[in-house]
Formats: structure tokens, C-alpha cells, sequence
């Protein structure tokens, strides 16, 4: 598995690091540290213009963070899990340059800190782990490090958002990946959007549909739960009626306490480009727990193509 990590000099991101070397991975991992050098922002002084040392700014910049992430690099190296370690120093606005080496390394999986800052504290890495997360076409985990800084980060819990479409089996697909302890508890949760009707009739009509709804999303659960009880894994399940999916979900893992929150990107999100209003950018921004986002790298670039292609239709 080949993993981005993207390295400030935040403890968030420092978080992010110490989670992602210990994640639990059955295959060797191969890191892409990267650390971004953020251009120093234009002055105004009357007449906008860069500082007079803006050239020696960049390039000591860049020395220091090559120096900080070779450090890391090497304490990865020394891992026995970690198969390579990358490194990475691009200059440019961190969003599209975490975007463009997670795009040209084939990244797997997209590590960020879930609140940080650049060298020059002045970017927030809060808003560039949203945009990340939310527009990468690999998966994404945002890390969120305990409230008692004193915890270690570890998983003990983990809710699996499930909804019934594909990337539930993409869910799975991960959760294989993972080797995880057997005290581990796997929260399989499937939330039911609740209708409200104001006609009688319409009521009466729905609740046949509805409960075939009920009776079938039983059924995957279930089904789901004796896929993860064949790996060994400790599992219960929770189906829930709520107004608000991702409202529910994120209530449950505060709930329970959980580490880690796993949810699918349906295509449809990317196609008709309501990132907004989408539950897995909501649980994103919402949950205390980090948060994974799982996406398939092919699907997505399928998507981008349709976008160009209606975009192309449409001039």
C-alpha cells in the first residue's frame, strides 16, 4: 500500500504521523512524506508587492523542511513494516500540491492532521484537510488526536458507516487490509433516512415500502456482519432510523467513543458535484474521531471524465 503523509510542523500533523506509522496494515507500506512550502503572502504597503528577500525566504524554507522530513523519513525507514520511504518539498498552495503528488505517486491513502499550520503559520492545515479529503480521488484519513493529550492514538473502536451501495464492499475490501486485535469493536452501522408524510394515503402507501426498506437493509447488515465475524473480527450492529444520516452517524461515534469512523464517496457526489451535502463530508467535518474516507481510484477517474465529457456537450 503506498500512503501520502502530509508532514507540517503542527503536533496535529505530528498526530497524523504517529497514527499512520502504527496503522495496523497486513502489507508493507510505502510513504510519501510530503512537506509544503507555502509562498509567503503578497504585502500590502500601498503598492502590492512581494518582500525584497521572498527568493531567500523560499529557499530556506524549503532547507529546513527537506531537513525536518529526512528526519522522519529515516525513523520510518527503520520500521519493519515499511517497504520505501519518498520524500517530498513542492513550493505552491498546499492543497493543490498534496493533490498533484497524491495524483503523479498513485497514492493509496491520503494522511492528513485534522487541524494544523504551515512553517510560516499563516495556512491552516483545518482547511486544506477538508479540501484534500473531500476532493482527493484516492481515500483520505483525517486524523483527530484524542482530547486528553495524554492518550496514545489506537483504535478500539471503529464505526462502519454502511449505506448498501458499492463502496460498502470497498469497506470491507480495507477493513481485510487491517490486522486488527480481536478486543477490537467493529460498529456496523446502517441509518435509515425517516420520511415524514402529511397526507393519510401517502402514509398508508410508504409503509409497505418502507418496511421492505427496513427488512433489506436488515439483510446487508447482517450479511456484512458475518463477512467480518469470517475474518475473525468482533462486530455488532446497529440499524437506525434518523432525519439526518449524517447527523446520526456522527452522534453514534460520540456516543460509543469511537477511534475511527469509516465511511464510503458515492460517484453520484463527484457527477453532480453536491460535496457540500454529501454525509461523508459531513461526518468529515463534524465527528470527534479521525475519520476514513474510502474511494476507488477508477471510479472516480470514470466520474472525471463524464464531468468533461457533459462539460464539453454543454459548450
Amino acid at each position: 500500500m503506498r500512503i501520502l503523509l502530509a508532514v507540517d510542523s503542527s503536533p496535529h500533523a505530528h498526530q497524523a504521523v504517529e497514527f499512520a506509522s502504527h496503522l495496523p496494515l497486513r502489507k508493507p507500506v510505502d510513504f510519501d512524506l510530503v512537506s509544503v512550502v507555502a509562498p509567503p503572502m503578497m504585502v500590502d504597503t500601498g503598492s502590492m508587492s512581494m518582500p525584497l528577500d521572498f527568493g531567500s525566504f523560499l529557499e530556506i524554507e524549503t532547507d529546513r523542511n527537506r531537513e525536518a522530513i529526512s528526519h522522519l523519513a529515516n525513523d520510518l525507514e527503520s520500521q519493519d513494516h515499511v517497504h520505501s520511504v519518498h520524500t517530498h518539498v513542492p513550493i505552491g498552495p498546499p492543497t493543490s500540491a498534496l493533490l498533484d503528488v497524491a495524483e503523479q505517486s498513485s497514492a493509496d491513502l491520503i494522511v492528513l492532521g485534522a487541524i494544523g499550520h504551515s512553517a510560516i503559520e499563516r495556512v491552516l492545515l483545518g482547511s486544506v484537510s477538508d479540501y484534500v479529503a473531500t476532493h482527493a480521488d484516492s481515500s483520505a484519513l483525517v486524523v483527530r488526536a484524542p482530547k486528553e493529550a495524554s492518550v496514545q492514538l489506537d483504535l478500539q473502536k471503529i464505526m462502519v458507516a454502511l449505506s448498501g451501495r458499492p463502496e460498502d464492499e470497498r469497506m470491507l475490501s480495507w477493513l481485510k487490509e487491517l490486522k486488527l486485535r480481536p478486543n477490537v469493536e467493529i460498529h456496523l452501522v446502517r441509518i435509515l433516512d425517516r420520511f415524514t408524510f402529511y397526507r393519510q394515503d401517502l402514509r398508508e402507501q410508504a409503509s409497505d415500502i418502507w418496511n421492505s426498506q427496513h427488512e433489506q437493509a436488515q439483510a446487508q447488515i447482517l450479511d456484512f456482519e458475518t463477512k467480518l465475524q469470517d475474518l475473525g473480527l468482533n462486530t455488532e450492529t446497529h440499524l437506525v432510523e434518523a432525519d439526518h444520516v449524517g447527523e446520526a452517524l456522527v452522534e453514534y461515534s460520540r456516543r460509543h467513543g469511537c477511534d475511527l469512523a469509516v465511511t464510503g464517496d458515492s460517484d453520484s457526489g463527484l457527477l453532480t458535484r453536491v460535496f457540500l451535502g454529501s454525509t461523508s463530508r459531513y461526518v468529515l467535518r463534524h465527528a470527534d474521531c479521525s475519520v476514513l474516507i474510502i474511494r476507488d481510484k477508477e471510479d472516480r477517474a470514470k466520474a472525471h471524465r463524464q464531468i468533461a465529457e457533459q462539460s464539453m456537450a454543454g459548450t
